[in-house]
């Protein structure tokens, strides 16, 4: 009886725990909301019901009175909603080194980075890295040289889905003014390479490349844009 007891009172005890243990998944999903320590996390809105697109963008940010841009080093994310799995700090801090080297020169051949200390024209963008899922090596390739599997990511990337069995990444983009430090926008989005681009799916890492030179190549566009700025002949 005594033994009976005992049982029950472990376990009595343990159930809350186990319940917010088994509940503690769904709170790392940027499905269900922005990423928690993210500056404007509160302000961010849901692009799309479901999705894991993110986005705030200050009402008094004028982006046409901006000429300069300076990208600093990609971050990790550290926030107990941070999603990368078994993924090692050491592959995390590569991942971030890959995103920060592709940014830095797609972005400085198109806008200056100022001479001296930052003036009221210049941009400051951060990316923090929030989670990254990994590609199935070897097997995430073999799925593009079948006939039917060739067809399969054909479709998807005129769709815009992301490939068979090859992974992504889950970032957020800042843009500061670089003189005051007013956060003007933060966008959070989940990128994976085309799924045609076949020497993506041969590792992580080769994934991880080809998610930072694509996003390199649009967040020049996207910022040309933004500042009226007319795109290098």
């Amino acid at each position: 009886m005594i033994k009976r007891r005992t049982i029950r009172a472990i376990f009595g005890a343990a159930a809350p725990a186990a319940i917010m243990f088994l509940a503690s998944p769904a709170f790392a999903q940027t499905v269900d909301h922005a990423p928690v320590n993210l500056p404007g996390a509160a302000e961010m809105n849901q692009d799309k019901a479901g999705s894991e697109s993110w986005t705030y963008v200050n009402p008094s940010a004028n982006f046409t009175t901006y000429r300069k841009v300076i990208v600093d080093p990609t971050t990790v994310y550290t926030g107990p909603d941070a999603q990368f799995g078994d993924i090692s700090q050491e592959d995390r801090t590569k991942f971030a080194a890959l995103m920060t080297d592709e940014l830095q020169s797609e972005i400085g051949k198109a806008f200056p980075p100022p001479s001296g200390s930052p003036t009221a024209d210049t941009l400051r963008i951060r990316v923090v890295l929030l989670g990254a899922k990994k590609t199935a090596g070897g097997v995430a390739t073999a799925t593009r040289v079948t006939p039917m599997g060739l067809g399969l990511n054909a479709f998807k990337s005129v769709i815009g889905k992301g490939g068979s069995m090859t992974g992504s990444l889950l970032f957020a983009v800042e843009g500061y003014n670089a003189k005051s430090g007013e956060l003007l926008f933060t966008a959070v989005r989940r990128r994976g390479p085309d799924p045609l681009d076949i020497p993506a799916t041969l590792s992580t890492t080769d994934t991880v490349k080809a998610v930072a030179r694509d996003f390199a190549n649009a967040a020049v566009k996207k910022l040309q844009n933004m500042m009226g700025v007319d795109a290098a002949p």
